[in-house]
């Protein structure tokens, strides 16, 4: 997820603040450790932050007011919809750089472009981690 840089237009909506990832490959780390068994999954919102920002892992906003964990069987298609708010703002935010030419790239995380383009060398675990961390908290940026 990526924070907005504050440099919409005037008439665009104020978009949400999203969780930010300082470190992905902890991130993914800690989730796969929740999802195997390793940690047990956070009760409240407030321990999840304990967790992510005590470790400077990730820095959770203020808008968020509590966590649910959802872990489905191998058998069950879990099929995650965004919240309504954010996947229309992505929508138009796209579609007004799409209108105008916007020359701002897609919001990703640099890892990706790191792999891809060679310039960190990254094991398959890192990356495969680092990916893990994107999945959980990917909003449609």
């Amino acid at each position: 997820m990526t924070l907005t840089s504050g440099k919409e237009s005037p008439s665009a909506p104020q978009e949400f603040e999203r969780i930010k990832i300082h470190d992905h490959k902890a991130f993914g780390r800690l989730i796969a450790d929740y999802a195997i068994g390793r940690k047990p999954w956070p009760e409240t919102l407030a321990e999840f932050k304990a967790e992510v920002e005590g470790r400077n892992i990730a820095s959770v906003p203020d808008r968020l007011k509590a966590i649910q964990v959802v872990q489905p069987s191998e058998e069950v298609f879990f099929l995650r919809l965004p919240p309504r708010k954010i996947i229309a703002q992505s929508l138009d935010r796209f579609a007004r750089h799409d209108a105008d030419g916007s020359a701002e790239r897609y919001p990703l995380p640099p890892f990706y472009a790191d792999m891809v383009c060679g310039e960190e060398q990254f094991t398959h675990s890192d990356f495969f981690l680092s990916r893990v961390a994107d999945y959980t908290i990917a909003v449609c940026t």
